[in-house]
């Protein structure tokens, strides 16, 4: 269930404001339950930082109200469609598989109806699993750490895809170096 430049990677370097960082997040993540091309798909967190991000992130996420859009209280809606929630499920399943660790969420969602999956934090995400490699299309944080400035912008140019990126950090001189480095 891929577009044609999705993927898009998110890093948080190890100076950046964790608040900030985690309202960025929760914005270019699930709008529209992750169903937007250009919505973060790989999350690549500073190893120094990566307990307390994924705490923040955890806070704000456990915090939505899953139903229909009609109805006032909700925070996030369905999927498009049964197939997204089973490709999905089936990528998260394949992640742990492959070692990931399930922070929040995980699963569908059926007492809601057939298109609603869980809001999912996943860490210690293989660069090489599928949901890594190919865009989730959904409401999946799929994280893997780095500790050197080179290492995050390896992984967030390996990827043929790229409408977008996102990096959070306050020191000026990176911002420019790192802005210059990414391929999109």
């Amino acid at each position: 269930m891929s577009e044609l430049g999705g993927n898009a990677p998110f890093i948080v370097f190890e100076d950046a404001d964790i608040d900030q960082a985690v309202h960025a997040a929760m914005t270019s993540k699930f709008r529209n339950a992750g169903q937007t091309c250009v919505c973060a798909d790989r999350f690549i967190i500073h190893e120094a930082i990566e307990e307390e991000f994924i705490k923040a992130l955890s806070e704000k996420v456990s915090k939505f109200k899953m139903g229909p859009g009609l109805n006032d209280a909700t925070t996030m809606g369905p999927l498009i469609a049964d197939t997204a929630v089973a490709i999905i499920g089936g990528k998260v399943k394949e992640a742990i598989a492959d070692g990931a660790h399930l922070v929040l969420g995980g699963a569908p969602i059926p007492e809601l109806g057939p298109n609603f999956f869980q809001p999912t934090i996943l860490r210690n995400v293989s660069p090489s699993s599928r949901i890594w490699c190919t865009e989730t299309f959904g409401p999946v944080v799929a994280i893997a750490t780095f500790n050197h400035e080179d290492e995050a912008i390896h992984l967030a140019n390996d990827s043929p895809y790229g409408l977008a990126s996102y990096f959070c950090s306050t020191d000026m001189s990176r911002v420019f170096r790192v802005a210059e480095r990414y391929v999109y």
